[in-house]
C-alpha cells in the first residue's frame, strides 16, 4: 500500500536527517542537538503511522496485502488480529522499529531529566544507525506489498499461534532486542568520546531494562512451549530459543561487570566489548533463524524472503565498526586490576562473568554448529546432550558463585568472618541436600547442583530479609539470586525426575498412572473455537476432575493438532498429552502417531522405524520438502520409504504426499516434525472392516516440583525491575 511505504520512506528520510544533526551537534552544539530530536519526534511519528495502518489492514481485513493476506482471516477475533501483525517477518521487523524507535524518546527524555549526558550526540547517531538498517529491510520486503489479484478471505492464522501468549511473548522480547541497540549506542559514544568516567550510570539501567524485558520473554516463551505445544517441557534448545538466550547471558555478565566498574573501577575494557558483543549476537541470532541458512536443521527458522544478503551485510558493518573502534581505543582505555583476593566480592564476581561468557560461547557454537561444519563438508547439527554437558559443569560455578558472594565484601574478607557469615546458610543446604538424597536423588552432578541452588537460595533468602529492611531498593540483586536457586531447584526435579507412562485407554475403560485412575469417556466436539476436546475421567482417592486434553485436525496444516491438559498441583503437574486416536467407523482406518528418531513402533500390524530426516531444497519453486526416511517391516519383508511435507514460502502452505505400503492397500502420511525433539507424527491410514473400539492413547507425565521453575522466573524478573528501577533513579538523583 502506498501510504504504508510512504511512511516507511519519509521515516528513513527523517532518521537519516536526524542522525546528521545529532553527529553535528555531537561536540556540545546545543542548537543542533536540539535540532536532532525534534526531527526524532517526526522519524518516530512516521514509524508510528505505518505501524498503526498495517495494524488498520488487519482488523479491517484487507487481504489485497499480501501480510495480511497470509496471517490473518475474517473469522479470527480482533486480540489474535493484533497478533497477526507480528507473526510473520515482515511485521516483526515493524514491531521491533515500533518499539526501538520509542525507546529512543526514553533516551532524549532521560537527557532532559539528567542534564549532563555528554554523550548523547553520538548515541543517538549511532542508535539511529540501527534503526536505519531496520527501515532498510523493511523497504526491502515490505508489509505492504499487494497481490496481484484481490482476495475475498485471507489464510488465517496458524492454530498453535491462537494463543494468549502470542499476543504478549514477541513484543516482551522485541522490547528486548530493542534495548540491547542502547548499551550497544552508549559504548560506541564513549569510544568516540574517548572519555569513560561515569559512563555506567547512563548504561546501566538500559543493561538492567534490556536483561529484563529479554528474560522475561524468554521465560514466557517457555511458558508458551509447556502449555500449549504438548510435548511436556519448557526448553528445547532451538536455534530461536538460543538467539533469545545468548545475548541475555552476555547481558546479565555485562550488568555485573559495570556494578564492578561503578564500584571499584575495573573491567571497563571487557563492558565495553560486552556492550558490542551483546548487540551482535542479537544480529547474528536474526541472521540465523531468519535467512533461512538453518532451514534444514530447524522446522521453527523462518524462510528467506530475500533479506539475508542484507542481515549479513548488516553484521559485518556494525561488527567491523564496534571493534574496530574498540581495538583503536584500546591503548586510551584505564586498565585497573581486579584483585586475585579469592575472599573478596571483586574476584567471585569477575568469576563468575568469565563463566557466564564461556556458557554464552558454548551455546553460540553449539547453534552455529550447521554453519561451522559446513565448512568442512557434510553440515551437521549437534544433540541436546551437547548442551547439557557443556552447560550443567558451568551451571555448577556460576550458581555456587551466587550462592557464595554475598557473604564476602568488596575487599578481603577474613576467613573467619566469612565461615561465620556462610555456616548456617551452608549447613542448611547440606541438610536439604541430604534429604534430596533420601528422596532417590541420587544422580552426583544433580546432587551437586543442587546442593550450590539450595546455597544460593537459602543465602540469599537471609541477605535479601536482611537488606529489604531498609529499603526494596537495595534487595533487587538478592531477589533476583534467589529466584536463580528456585529456578534451578525447579529445572533439576522436573527435568531430571519427571515419569511419563504412555496409556493405551479404549473408551470407558480405566486404567491407572502413577496414583491416578484414568477413563478416556470419548468426544466433546462442542468445545471452545470448535476444537475437539477429548473427556478423560481422572481420579484420586475420593476426588476426580475432567481432564480435556484437545486432539483435533486442522483445515490450515492439514493435519493433527494436540494440546496439552495440566492439573498443577502444589508440589508436581499432572500433563496429559494425546498421541493417538482411533475413532470407530467403516472402511478406512486412520492411527495417528509419533515415532521418535531410531525408535521402532508396531502399529496396525506393521513395524515402522524412523531412520533419519530427509530434506531437500527446490530453488526453483522456493521450496523446502521435508521428509522421513522410514524402514517398513511386514511378514519379514522390509522396505524404506520417504513420505514427505513440502514447505512453500508462507507459514501454512505446505502439501503432505502420502506413500504406499507394502502390499498396495494401506499408506502412510508424514503429518508433523518436530526437528528439536527428533520425532515425526504420521498417519497410518488402514483398509479395514468395520470397527468399534475408540482408542486413545495418552501420555501421562508427572513433573515434580515444576512450580519451583516458574516461582523463580517471577523472582528473577522481579529481582530486576526492582534493580532497574534504582539505576534508573541514580541517574537523575546525581544529576541534580
Amino acid at each position: 500500500m502506498l501510504l504504508g511505504n510512504l511512511c516507511l520512506g519519509l521515516a528513513l528520510l527523517s532518521a537519516l536527517f536526524s542522525a546528521f544533526f545529532f553527529i553535528s551537534g555531537a561536540k556540545g552544539t546545543e542548537k543542533f542537538l536540539g535540532i536532532g530530536r525534534k526531527i526524532y519526534y517526526l522519524f518516530f511519528f512516521f514509524v508510528f503511522l505505518a505501524s498503526a495502518y498495517l495494524m488498520y489492514l488487519f482488523l479491517s481485513h484487507n487481504f489485497n496485502v499480501e501480510y495480511v493476506h497470509n496471517y490473518s482471516s475474517s473469522d479470527l477475533p480482533w486480540f489474535y488480529l493484533v497478533s497477526a501483525f507480528w507473526a510473520g517477518q515482515e511485521g516483526s521487523f515493524l514491531l521491533w522499529l515500533l518499539l526501538g524507535s520509542l525507546l529512543g524518546i526514553f533516551i532524549i527524555f532521560r537527557r532532559d531529566k539528567a542534564r549532563s549526558d555528554i554523550y548523547q550526540g553520538y548515541t543517538m547517531f549511532f542508535y539511529l544507525l540501527v534503526q536505519m538498517s531496520l527501515l532498510i529491510l523493511l523497504l526491502k520486503k515490505s508489509p505492504f506489498s499487494l497481490l496481484p489479484n484481490s482476495p475475498l478471505e485471507g489464510k488465517g492464522l496458524h492454530p498453535l499461534l491462537q494463543d494468549f501468549w502470542m499476543v504478549i511473548h514477541p513484543p516482551v522480547v522485541f522490547i528486548g532486542y530493542a534495548a540491547i541497540a542502547v548499551p550497544f549506542a552508549y559504548a560506541l559514544a564513549v569510544l568516540v568520546e574517548n572519555r569513560y568516567e561515569g559512563w555506567t550510570r547512563f548504561v546501566l539501567p538500559w543493561v538492567g531494562f534490556s536483561s529484563l524485558s529479554l528474560g522475561a520473554g524468554i521465560f514466557l516463551g517457555s511458558y508458551w512451549a509447556y502449555k500449549v505445544l504438548g510435548w511436556g517441557g519448557y526448553w528445547g534448545w532451538d536455534p530461536v530459543e538460543n538467539a533469545s538466550l545468548i545475548p541475555w547471558l552476555s547481558s546479565i555478565a555485562l550488568m555485573h561487570g559495570l556494578l564492578l566498574e561503578k564500584t571499584k573501577g575495573g573491567m571497563r575494557r571487557t563492558n565495553l566489548l560486552l556492550a558490542i558483543l551483546s548487540f551482535l549476537l542479537i544480529l547474528y541470532g536474526t541472521f540465523l533463524v531468519r535467512s533461512g541458512v538453518l532451514g534444514k536443521f530447524s522446522v521453527h527458522s523462518f524462510t528467506d524472503l530475500g533479506i539475508s544478503a542484507y542481515l549479513m551485510w548488516f553484521m559485518i558493518f556494525f561488527a567491523l565498526l564496534s571493534i574496530g573502534l574498540l581495538i583503536f581505543r584500546l591503548p586510551h582505555i584505564q586498565r585497573i586490576q581486579i584483585t586475585k583476593n579469592i575472599l573478596s566480592s571483586e574476584f567471585l564476581v569477575s568469576v563468575a562473568i568469565v563463566f557466564l561468557c564461556v556458557s554464552a560461547l558454548l551455546i553460540l557454537l553449539g547453534t552455529s554448529s550447521p554453519l561451522i561444519t559446513s565448512i568442512f563438508g557434510e553440515p551437521s547439527n549437534v544433540d541436546i546432550p551437547f548442551y547439557l554437558r557443556t552447560q550443567l559443569p558451568l551451571a555448577i560455578i556460576v550458581v555456587l558463585m551466587l550462592g557464595i558472594v554475598p557473604f564476602l565484601s568488596w575487599n578481603k574478607t577474613s576467613g573467619n568472618e566469612f565461615i561465620k557469615k556462610i555456616s548456617l546458610p551452608l549447613s542448611l543446604a547440606f541438610l536439604l541436600t541430604i534429604l534430596a538424597f533420601i528422596l532417590k536423588v541420587r544422580f552426583p552432578i544433580y546432587l551437586v547442583l543442587m546442593f550450590v541452588a539450595l546455597l544460593a537460595f537459602v543465602g540469599n533468602m537471609f541477605l535479601f530479609i536482611k537488606r529489604s529492611g531498609k529499603g526494596l531498593k537495595f534487595a533487587g540483586g538478592y531477589l533476583t539470586h534467589l529466584g536463580v536457586g528456585l529456578l534451578v531447584l525447579g529445572i533439576i526435579t522436573s527435568s531430571g525426575y519427571s515419569e511419563s507412562i504412555k496409556l493405551t485407554l479404549p473408551i470407558n475403560e480405566t486404567k491407572e498412572a502413577f496414583e491416578y485412575k484414568l477413563t478416556y469417556m470419548g468426544i466433546d466436539s462442542a468445545s471452545i473455537a470448535g476444537k475437539e476436546a477429548l473427556k478423560v475421567k481422572v481420579e484420586k482417592g475420593n476426588k476426580s476432575f475432567l481432564a480435556r486434553p484437545e486432539f483435533y485436525h486442522s483445515e490450515f496444516t492439514h493435519g493433527m493438532l494436540r494440546h496439552p491438559y495440566i492439573k498443577t498441583n502444589l508440589l508436581n503437574d499432572l500433563y496429559l498429552a494425546p498421541l493417538e486416536l482411533s475413532p470407530p467407523g467403516e472402511g478406512e482406518k486412520e492411527s495417528l502417531f509419533s515415532v521418535q528418531k531410531g525408535e521402532t513402533k508396531e502399529v496396525g500390524g506393521y513395524n515402522i522405524k524412523f531412520v533419519d530426516f530427509d530434506m531437500t531444497t527446490h530453488d526453483e519453486v522456493d521450496q523446502v520438502s521435508v521428509g522421513a526416511i522410514l524402514e517398513i517391516e511386514k511378514n519379514e519383508k522390509m522396505e524404506t520409504l520417504v513420505p514427505a511435507i513440502t514447505i512453500g514460502r508462507t507459514e501454512g502452505d505446505q502439501a503432505k504426499n502420502k506413500v504406499q505400503l507394502p502390499g498396495g492397500e494401506d499408506y502412510l502420511i508424514l503429518e508433523k516434525i518436530d526437528a528439536d525433539r527428533k520425532m515425526i507424527d504420521l498417519s497410518l491410514v488402514l483398509s479395514a472392516e468395520e470397527t468399534s473400539s475408540d482408542l486413545l492413547i495418552l501420555n501421562v507425565s508427572k513433573k515434580p516440583l515444576i512450580n519451583l521453575y516458574w516461582l523463580g522466573t517471577v523472582l528473577i524478573l522481579l529481582g530486576l525491575i526492582i534493580a532497574t528501577y534504582r539505576r534508573g533513579k541514580e541517574i537523575t538523583v546525581n544529576s541534580q
